[in-house]
């Protein structure tokens, strides 16, 4: 996991009896000279935290304080209040309750004992305000407060992921930020239920378990923690058994190969969905415009395509990637296969500038790979290495990729079982190794289905069935929408008796042909199964090939199967 952010509890996390030891502020300053931000999330009000901890603007880079609901920012000394400031009629109906109590911006704090009195005066009141509990004290917070959102605006504003940072803290008022938090760490005394949710327990307790985290895990980017995160497991389809088959969201190197027209560009978009869906961002090189319909997710953004739409440059990809919800998709279709390594090999580069800055984006997906990344080598393969950063690589063969990049993938999936073989033996023999190949027995891969094998350590494999798409993919848009197929490809219209020579080159004009022939054409054609024959063979759409074939066989009218069979290609291909 690349780790750039901690953030951190400070009363019975970091601080004992009001104070940081100097073994603890020694470490807080490690991290920040490693380049990652250290982010205090407190209940305190910041007046009072001030005063028991002098170094709090040189220690950290933001402080989320009153438990979310006021923002500090020491650099340029700026406050942001999140809550709305305690009722006036609420104050007084605690005073008439004799309630003590402190005032911050937005937060009222007192002690878990007078919660009772504090409930009877937000129902005379009719106020919102939630009690938030931390060990003996109580605190009155606007709705919707947490030290979660608090660190989520934080976080937006340093342009900073969650799924970058780890958190620590001790008591129940932490449960929501951890939560948050890729890494959930609780000190070995934090209260029994933070410990059961945590990803990982402290030996020490306090302040000397938060020490224990950053040096043994937090400076090493949680090497040995990753396997542990299981809750950030992304899902690709279903096991026989009916569990899911899922693939970690940290550290997965995945090699995705096979024949043209398999279905490797429907498992890559099911991996796309879920990787957008969890939060995490995205940068997708596609060289073919097979991902044009992605523009449908949310946060998610398709550029490039045609001469119309520029694809942008290097510095606006940088400026594009450092937006933590903004996943790319930069369709390379209109460029000639040496602008495509020229260009890919740019974007590459800026891909791992804003890596080593910020951890986004969290995925890097790289379509048609062996265009960019040929084996007889290109630039573009020396700014891919080994590392915490996943990616995902998809190829018709393995031995098409630079050697070097063969080497890389810890994780290779197929929808053809000869093709995982070849292709787990290739990244074995590129990394040095020759061991046991991962059985999977039975009979070949069906339509739908996939196969998936896991490298390293001993190999194994399992068969599933691919999860349905969310959006629905559409393959190579431009090209065969728009595009010239060869002779060869296209569609010709002849009719019963070969008096006719009506080319279509692409779906736009067969919709436009097909709109206008007689009906004794039309009906050969069907009768003879040509339309869903090219849509498979030529158009390499196996999905809409299946729906064109049920409609040629069933006993329609002429004029009602043309009509479905049009739709059909309308809805998939928007022409």
């Amino acid at each position: 996991m690349n780790v750039h952010v901690l953030a951190t509890d400070y009363d019975g996390t970091i601080a004992e009896h009001d104070r940081l030891h100097e073994t603890t502020i020694a470490a807080l300053e490690r991290v920040r000279a490693s380049g990652r931000r250290v982010v205090l999330v407190t209940g305190r009000m910041l007046p009072d935290l001030r005063a028991v901890c002098p170094d709090a603007d040189r220690l950290f880079d933001a402080i989320v304080a009153e438990n979310g609901a006021l923002l500090y920012f020491p650099e340029r000394r700026e406050i942001r209040t999140l809550g709305d400031p305690p009722e006036p009629a609420f104050v007084q109906a605690l005073r008439r309750r004799d309630v003590p109590f402190d005032i911050g911006h937005a937060i009222l704090a007192t002690q878990a004992a007078y919660a009772p009195a504090a409930l009877e005066a937000i129902r005379e009141t009719g106020v919102e305000r939630a009690l938030v509990f931390n060990k003996g004290a109580l605190m009155l917070l606007p709705g919707g407060v947490t030290k979660a959102t608090g660190l989520e605006a934080v976080l937006e504003a340093l342009q900073l992921s969650a799924h970058n940072t780890a958190g620590i803290g001790d008591a129940e008022n932490d449960h929501a930020f951890l939560a948050l938090c890729e890494c959930a760490v609780a000190v070995a005394d934090a209260v029994p239920a933070l410990r059961d949710r945590a990803d990982y327990v402290t030996r020490a307790p306090a302040a000397r378990g938060a020490v224990e985290f950053i040096e043994e895990h937090l400076l090493e980017d949680l090497v040995s923690l990753v396997p542990r995160l299981g809750r950030h497991s992304l899902a690709l389809g279903q096991l026989g058994d009916g569990r899911p088959l899922t693939i970690p969201a940290h550290g997965t190197r995945l090699l995705v190969a096979g024949p043209s027209g398999s279905g490797k560009t429907s498992l890559t978009g099911v991996l796309v969905e879920r990787i957008v869906e969890s939060g995490r961002s995205l940068l997708l090189l596609d060289p073919e415009g097979d991902y044009q319909a992605l523009v449908e997710l949310e946060g998610l953004v398709v550029l490039g395509g045609n001469a119309e739409q520029a694809l942008p440059t290097p510095e606006e990809i940088g400026q594009l990637l450092r937006q933590p919800r903004t996943s790319l998709v930069l369709d390379m279709s209109a460029l000639t296969l040496e602008e495509k390594v020229a260009y890919g090999t740019k974007v590459l580069g800026t891909v791992a500038a804003v890596r080593s800055a910020s951890g986004l984006p969290h995925w890097l997906v790289i379509d048609e790979a062996h265009h960019v990344l040929p084996s007889e080598g290109s630039p573009a393969s020396e700014l891919l290495a080994p590392g915490a950063e996943a990616l995902c690589l998809i190829t018709l063969s393995a031995r098409e990729l630079a050697p070097a990049v063969r080497a890389l993938p810890n994780t290779v999936a197929s929808t053809e079982l000869a093709a995982l073989e070849s292709a787990v033996r290739t990244v074995q023999a590129a990394g040095g190794t020759n061991g046991p190949l991962p059985a999977l027995e039975g009979h070949p891969l069906a339509r739908g289905e996939a196969a998936l094998a896991w490298l390293g350590g001993e190999p194994r494999a399992a068969r599933f069935k691919v999860a349905r798409r969310r959006v629905q993919h559409r393959r190579h848009v431009r090209k065969y929408v728009e595009g010239e197929l060869p002779a060869e490809r296209s569609f010709f219209f002849r009719g019963p008796l070969g008096a006719l020579n009506l080319r279509a080159a692409n779906l736009q004009r067969f919709v436009e042909i097909a709109d206008g022939v007689d009906e004794a054409t039309w009906s050969h054609h069907l009768g003879s199964g040509d339309y869903s024959r090219w849509l498979r063979e030529m158009v390499k759409d196996g999905d809409l090939a299946d729906e064109v074939a049920h409609l040629e066989r069933a006993p329609l009218a002429p004029a009602e199967s043309r009509r479905r069979v049009l739709a059909g290609i309308r809805r998939r291909y928007a022409v």
